[in-house]
């Protein structure tokens, strides 16, 4: 039993992270400096990546950087030469599909003996392709334009209080974003280098169609009604009712300001992107005048 349980350490060892682990993409990458894992996976049940046939498991992959020199010329056993051009590096992908490790570990039953169960061991061990590749190297700004280009902006719905039927001259009224603006961040990566975009919402400027605007910072939020007086954390007052506004209402835009930044692992480098502008599409709001009469008292 001694016998078996170094084989199965030496297995495990040998594969790294041959264990399938789960995805929330197609694709999943993490790299250190000695290469890379990969980890291929589709929601509608068809492998995508060195696969064979179809499943509901992961394909995992490892990229082993070999330290070979860039310019190496590389014979496979089939014959077939791959010459590196001093451009990229060389690596050693090693995949496992975790369908067929399952075949033959069910081809061994619980109560087999010694032999058997080394024997199955090693046929998972055969089971790793390996294939050496050379990888080109990537120019860390084309990663971060495809991680930029990766990189979701959520739709905010402008909203206001009071609004409904209409918002008064001369009270403050309340403006604040609707829905998720919590950061977000996309990544590009090959093996060895991973880019990772970044955007943070840091203000929001209200156009709120009397020819003012109202830079706010962050989303807002809508008041309290258990605080007397609360009108959030960003607020407007109109000056004048918009019954002479086209459709008699003031037409207000929201712009979101999200700072992008980005950063490498694998590679010198990071910095800032600029802010990235997100308009909502205009919301009409109405402002009414309270008009007061001041009667003297009889008598």
């Amino acid at each position: 039993m001694r016998r078996v349980t170094v084989a199965i350490v030496a297995f495990a060892l040998l594969l790294h992270t041959a264990v399938p682990v789960q995805a929330c993409g197609v694709a999943d990458t993490a790299c250190d400096n000695e290469g890379c894992d990969a980890t291929a996976k589709s929601s509608h049940d068809e492998w995508r990546g060195p696969t064979r046939g179809r499943g509901s498991n992961p394909v995992t992959c490892r990229y082993k950087n070999l330290d070979l020199d860039p310019q190496y010329t590389l014979i496979r056993p089939d014959g077939s030469v791959v010459q590196g051009d001093g451009t990229g590096q060389w690596f050693e992908r090693q995949c496992v599909d975790s369908r067929e490790m399952a075949k033959i570990s069910d081809a061994v039953g619980p109560n087999a003996d010694e032999a058997s169960q080394i024997a199955n061991i090693w046929q998972q061990v055969q089971a790793v392709q390996r294939q050496p590749v050379y990888i080109r190297n990537r120019q860390v700004p084309e990663l971060i334009d495809e991680a930029r280009s990766r990189l979701q902006f959520p739709l905010l719905t402008p909203r206001f209080s009071p609004a409904s039927p209409w918002t008064y001259v001369n009270y403050p009224t309340a403006l604040w974003l609707e829905g998720d603006s919590s950061p977000r961040t996309a990544s590009a990566e090959v093996p060895g280098v991973r880019v990772v975009v970044s955007a943070t919402l840091e203000e929001v400027r209200w156009e709120t169609g009397d020819g003012a605007v109202e830079v706010c910072h962050g989303p807002g939020r809508a008041p309290d009604p258990s605080i007397p007086g609360d009108h959030g954390d960003c607020s407007h007052v109109w000056s004048w009712p918009s019954s002479g506004q086209p459709q008699s209402a003031y037409q207000v835009t929201a712009t979101s300001l999200w700072r992008v930044t980005w950063t490498a692992e694998g590679a010198p480098g990071g910095g800032d992107l600029g802010l990235v502008p997100q308009r909502s599409a205009p919301v009409a709001v109405r402002v009414a005048e309270i008009q007061t009469l001041n009667i003297p008292p009889q008598g």
